[in-house]
C-alpha cells in the first residue's frame, strides 16, 4: 500500500498523538509502539502481510539486521501475536523479537546481535547474525510460507563512503554470499525449487554535495518554529502547519519557490487538474500517493539534484537537510538517498524461482509496493488484488509476453510567476508511478 493509505509517510513522522512538538524517527521502535498504544495497536493504518498471510493460515517471518524500526514495521502487529520479527536490538539486545519464545530461542542459540557502530566490518557483522539466524534457526524450524529480510547494508556504509566506493562493494559482496548460503540452506531442506526469492532495495543513492538547514531558513524567513513541524526524509522534507492554515501554507510554499535551494513542491490537491495542488505552481501530494490521510502533511518539498559522477564514477548527487550548521556546498564523501531525482528513486529488483521466468529483463515500470500483491498471488490470496500496488504478471513464468505490457510517460508541468517545475510519471495497468521530478 501507499503511504497515503499505510500512514507512514517518511523517515520521520509527526504525530502530535506521540510527540505534539516533534517529528519522531522511524529508526526507532519506540515511538512507533506508543503510536501503536494510542491507535490501538495500528501503527500502521492498513493490514500488513503479515496479518494478511496468518488470515489464509501461513506463517510469516520477518528478519532484520537495519534499525529497530524498520524491522518492526515489516511486522507491526507482531507484538500483539500476527507474524514473527527478529532483530538483534530491541531494547538493547535484550530482547530480539516477537513473540517472546522466538527472541527466546534466537538468544539462547546464537547469543546477542554483535554491536554496530562506525566501523564498517560491524554493520556487516550485523547482516551475518541475522543472515545465520534466517538459515539456522527461521528456515528450519520455524518453516514459514513468507521470509521478509533486511539486508541494512550497503545502507550505513553507503551514507558514510558513497555509492561505488570499495567499502559498499566490499558489503555487497557479501551480501552476495549469504544470499548464496541461503540457497545453500534451502538445497539441504529440499526447498530450493519450490522456492521464490525477490531481491529489492528500497532506494538509491546519490552523492551529498550542498546542506540546507531548513529549519534556520524557515527562521530567517520569519516562521516561527512552534507554527511548523519539519520531519525530513534526508532529500526532501515535509512540513506540518499549525492547524493546516491555508494562508501560512500558502505563504511558505511562495517562500520555499523563491529559494535556489528548493526543488518541487508538492500541497494538497485543488480544484485543477488531478496532478495539480491548491497552491499555484505545486504538485498534488495525493497524485505522489501521500496526501489525504490524517498523517499526511500539509507541504512536502524536495531538493535540487544532478547527474554528475561522484569520485567513483557513479551518476547521481543531490542537496540533503541539515540538522546544524550554515546552509551551502559540502565536500564530503557522505551520500544519502530521498529525493525525487531517478538515481535515488531508480532501484534494484531481481526474482528468481519456479514461479519467475529465467533470463528476461523486464522493462515495465514497478515499484516496492508491487512485491506483497505478487506474493499473495503466488500464495492464491484473493486479496492480491485489492492492494496499491499490482501484480508482476509479465514477471511471472505463465505471464504475458514482457514486452507487449502497454506503458504510457508523460511530463507534466507547474508554474508560478517564474517558477516551474516538472513531474514524470509512468502508467500501466491501471497503476502510477513517479519517475522523476525536477524544478525548471
Amino acid at each position: 500500500m501507499q503511504p497515503a493509505h499505510h500512514g507512514i509517510m517518511g523517515n520521520q513522522i509527526y504525530i502530535p498523538a506521540v510527540d505534539p512538538v516533534n517529528a519522531f524517527s522511524n529508526d526507532n521502535f519506540l515511538p512507533l509502539l506508543k503510536l501503536g498504544e494510542l491507535a490501538d495497536g495500528r501503527i500502521v493504518l492498513t493490514p500488513s502481510i503479515a496479518e494478511i498471510t496468518t488470515e489464509i493460515g501461513h506463517r510469516y517471518v520477518a528478519v532484520s539486521s537495519g534499525s529497530t524500526g524498520s524491522a518492526l514495521l515489516m511486522a507491526p502487529r507482531a507484538p500483539r501475536g500476527s507474524g514473527v520479527v527478529i532483530n538483534g536490538n530491541f531494547y538493547g539486545g535484550a530482547m530480539v523479537g516477537w513473540p517472546e519464545t522466538v527472541s527466546n530461542e534466537v538468544l539462547k542459540r546464537f547469543g546477542p546481535q554483535p554491536k554496530t557502530g562506525g566501523a564498517r566490518d560491524n554493520f556487516n557483522a550485523a547482516v551475518d547474525w541475522s543472515m545465520t539466524v534466517l538459515r539456522e534457526y527461521v528456515l528450519p524450524e520455524l518453516k514459514p510460507s513468507v521470509a521478509y529480510v533486511w539486508v541494512t547494508e550497503p545502507d550505513h556504509i553507503q551514507h558514510a563512503f558513497g555509492a561505488g566506493a570499495p567499502e559498499p562493494l566490499a558489503s555487497i559482496r557479501n551480501d552476495d554470499r549469504n544470499l548464496g548460503l541461503v540457497l545453500e540452506a534451502l538445497d539441504k531442506l529440499g526447498l530450493r525449487e519450490r522456492t521464490n526469492i525477490m531481491v529489492v532495495s528500497d532506494h538509491g543513492f546519490s552523492q551529498t554535495v550542498y546542506g540546507v538547514n531548513v529549519g534556520q531558513e524557515l527562521l530567517d524567513g520569519g516562521f516561527k518554529a512552534d507554527e511548523v513541524v519539519i520531519a525530513s526524509s534526508g532529500q526532501s522534507v515535509a512540513l506540518h502547519v499549525k492547524g493546516r492554515d491555508p494562508a501560512k501554507i500558502r505563504a511558505l510554499v511562495e517562500f520555499l519557490q523563491k529559494r535556489t535551494w528548493a526543488g518541487v513542491v508538492f500541497t494538497a490537491k485543488g480544484a485543477g487538474a488531478a496532478y495539480e495542488g491548491a497552491v499555484a505552481g505545486t504538485f498534488a501530494l495525493e497524485f505522489a500517493h501521500l496526501g489525504g490521510n490524517e498523517r499526511s502533511p500539509d507541504i512536502v518539498f524536495t531538493f535540487p539534484w544532478s547527474s554528475v559522477r561522484n569520485r567513483h564514477g557513479v551518476q547521481g548527487a543531490d542537496y540533503v537537510m541539515l540538522a546544524k550548521g550554515a546552509t551551502g556546498p559540502l565536500d564530503t564523501t557522505a551520500a544519502n538517498h530521498g529525493s525525487m531525482s531517478p538515481w535515488t528513486v531508480k532501484n534494484t529488483m531481481l526474482a528468481w524461482g519456479p514461479d519467475f521466468k529465467r533470463g528476461v529483463r523486464v522493462r515495465t515500470p514497478t515499484a516496492n509496493i508491487d512485491v506483497t500483491p505478487t506474493i499473495l498471488h503466488l500464495l492464491g490470496h484473493p486479496k492480491a488484488s485489492a492492494l496499491d500496488g499490482r501484480v508482476l504478471r509479465e514477471a511471472l513464468m505463465n505471464g504475458p509476453d514482457e514486452e507487449q505490457v502497454a506503458i504510457e510517460t508523460r511530463t507534466l508541468r507547474v508554474t508560478s510567476g517564474a517558477y516551474k517545475a516538472a513531474l514524470q510519471v509512468t502508467e500501466t495497468a491501471g497503476k502510477r508511478y513517479l519517475d522523476k521530478s525536477w524544478r525548471e
